[in-house]
Formats: structure tokens, sequence, C-alpha cells
């Protein structure tokens, strides 16, 4: 016999093997469940019947217990939400304007921000950008360190 002969038989005896493995052992939820009562009145359960007058039970699933999957993004809306209208009439009821703070995915955004521009400040010597007029104008170090300072505040204040 060959070696691509003998590999074929072996994965012909795994597959048989396993699929009697499968086919002998019984799981747990095809194993009946049986309800008596003992001679003290004890009522009992058990896989196995305790004595002549137990009667098997139907076990049911409670189908309305199952928990619904709920979608993260109308989680967050429906919180953001519910934020909104609490900061609206806090504002009313003291009669000044409250800032809303940012939601989940905002903070994310604003320190993904806060990091690629803190990255791309630090990493560069000289930095320029363009105007309103289309024209390239150098940024000043001073400019430079201010726009550090910045985005570390921020990189501070959103990542955590």
């Amino acid at each position: 016999m060959g070696n691509i002969q003998i590999m074929a038989m072996k994965t012909i005896l795994s597959v048989i093997l396993t699929l009697s493995c499968c086919l002998l052992m019984r799981p747990a939820v095809h194993a009946g469940v049986y309800k008596w009562v003992d001679e003290n009145g004890q009522v009992h359960y058990g896989e196995q019947p305790g004595n002549s007058s137990a009667e098997k039970v139907t076990i049911r699933t409670n189908e309305t217990t199952t928990p619904r999957a709920i979608n993260k993004a109308e989680e967050d809306e429906a919180e953001n939400k519910d934020d909104e209208k609490k900061d609206k009439n806090d504002a009313e009821k003291y009669g000044k304007p409250v800032e809303v703070p940012p939601s989940k995915k905002e903070k994310q955004k604003l320190c993904n921000e806060a990091k690629n521009d803190l990255a791309l400040i630090t990493s560069r010597g000289r930095m320029r950008e363009i105007n309103e007029k289309g024209e390239y104008i150098r940024i000043t170090e001073e400019q430079r360190q201010q726009r550090i300072a910045e985005n570390k505040k921020k990189k501070k204040k959103y990542c955590h």
C-alpha cells in the first residue's frame, strides 16, 4: 500500500470513529427527567426513576426569557438622547446653558484625532499649512509648541 492509501484509510477510520462516538454518547439534553414522591412525602427529581411510581416530566424552555440582541448603535443613540433631554431640562431649570458632553463614539474620534495630530506635529521639524488664499505659510516654533500643548490636552481629556 502506498502512503496516499494509508493516509486515506486513516482519515476514513478517524471519521468513522468520531461519528460512532457521537452516536454512542447520549447528550444530557435527551436524558429523561423523572419526578417521584418517596415514603416520607418528599418530591424528588432525577435522570433515573427513584421508584415504580416515578413519572417522566417534560421540560419546556421559556422562550420569553431569552435576551434579544441589542444593536450597540441604537443603545448609544438612545443613551445620548436621554442625556441631551436631561441637559436641556437642567439648562431650563437653572437658567444657564449647559455644555453637552460628547458621546463615547465622539470621544473615540476626538481621541484618535488628537493622537494623530500630535504624532504628525512632533515627527516634523518645520511645518507649513495652506491659508485661505491657497498659499503655503510656515508655522513658527511657538505656534508648533502651542499646537502640541493643545493636542496633549485633548488626548488627556478624551483618551482613557
